[in-house]
């Protein structure tokens, strides 16, 4: 016997949401839809619970699926005898009765969705999707051949940047008019390389910081488009020590890009019932105010000379996510990561120039995390 289709969530990179309505088979029904339609909230399916069996859905309202709709006599008649007699208490809503609310008592008078999480029965309120991940990024390597020709000694050591930790934090909410607002916040602050000559040790810090604002919206096609504004802060610190005198100098280089960004992301290759991949890519133009202070210690004097330059610069990043869904709101995340910022300062070049000479610097990467959506 035929039965509703129950709506399984799928996880991949898309929003967890609805997908379309109709009649499947058992067998089909335990296939997860393709994201590019469980994110479309134009559909009327509900989520199942363990409380009990999903409930039969009729064709989605006329105009806004969200949109508080008035109720007639009639209406509330249908309401009040598909609830054996009385309106049911979900009913009404923020409104007050004589509405509907987003999620309704009789799903052929007002269809609409279950809440995704394994205890929502609510339909009210954005739906959200946040992202924790932890990441282990790698800087370019520092340009030591440059120094190692400027001082003109042998090096006991040229150590470069390793792996720095960091962390990845993206959180993204969808009202009912289906555009989302996305924050998110991704930093490594622990690069570092050293160099050791006859008589000089020197030391080299790195960090960046990112935050950005998107805005998107559901539809349909695979393929999603976001655009939005960025501040990314990379700062380097680059110091020679005299191990001799205690002299030394210091050259402290900080970028501060601030501009706007567009990207696109493709919901998921759905591998089978439990793994999807998510590629994604955006590119940016950003204005530049790079700040560089020139610190000498000599004995017990100070010399700082402080330079501002304001320079475009351009940033661009991409990724592949693999997402393993552990059941309707939780995930498991894996990715790699590349971003490339073009005409950037560095410090280690400030040491050997005066001035700004614009430079490449390639971040890449590995970070694991968790996913839940609601």
């Amino acid at each position: 016997m035929r039965t509703s289709l129950i709506l399984r969530a799928a996880i991949g990179c898309g929003v967890l949401l609805v997908a379309g309505a109709g009649n499947l088979s058992a067998n089909a029904a335990e296939q997860l839809p393709s994201l590019s339609a469980a994110i479309n909230s134009d559909s009327a399916q509900l989520w199942p619970t363990a409380e009990g069996p999903s409930m039969i859905v009729g064709p989605v309202a006329a105009g806004d699926p969200l949109a508080p709709i008035p109720m007639n006599d009639a209406d509330l008649a249908a309401e009040a005898a598909a609830a054996g007699g009385a309106p049911c208490s979900s009913c009404g809503g923020a409104r007050g009765p004589g509405f509907y609310n987003r999620c309704g008592c009789n799903p052929s008078v007002f269809p609409w969705i279950r809440g995704p999480g394994n205890c929502d029965n609510w339909c009210v309120g954005p739906h959200w999707d946040v992202q924790l991940d932890g990441m282990f990024i790698h800087r370019d390597n520092a340009n030591w051949s440059s120094v190692v020709n400027n001082v003109g000694l042998t090096p006991s050591l040229l150590d470069q940047f390793d792996y720095g930790p960091g962390v990845r934090l993206f959180a993204t909410g969808y009202n009912y008019t289906n555009y989302g607002v996305q924050v998110g916040y991704e930093g490594v602050n622990d690069f570092r390389a050293n160099a050791l000559f006859p008589g000089q040790s020197i030391s080299y810090d790195s960090s960046l910081n990112s935050i950005e604002a998107n805005v998107m919206r559901r539809t349909p096609s695979q393929f999603k488009v976001f655009a939005g504004a960025r501040f990314i802060d990379f700062r380097e610190d680059y110091d020679n020590l005299n191990t001799t005198t205690s002299d030394s100098n210091r050259f402290i280089v900080e970028n501060q890009l601030m501009g706007f960004q567009i990207g696109a992301l493709r919901d998921a290759w759905q591998l089978n019932k439990w793994l999807s991949l998510e590629p994604y890519g955006n590119a940016g133009a950003y204005l530049n105010n790079f700040k560089r202070e020139d610190l000498a210690f000599v004995g017990s004097a100070r010399t700082d000379a402080v330079g501002r330059f304001t320079e475009m610069a351009f940033v661009g990043e991409a990724g592949l996510n693999a997402i393993v869904r552990i059941n309707r709101c939780l995930a498991l995340r894996a990715g790699y990561q590349a971003m490339v910022l073009d005409r950037v300062g560095q410090a280690l070049d400030a040491s050997l120039a005066p001035g700004l000479n614009p430079q490449n610097v390639v971040v890449q990467g590995a970070r694991f995390g968790v996913e839940y959506r609601r």
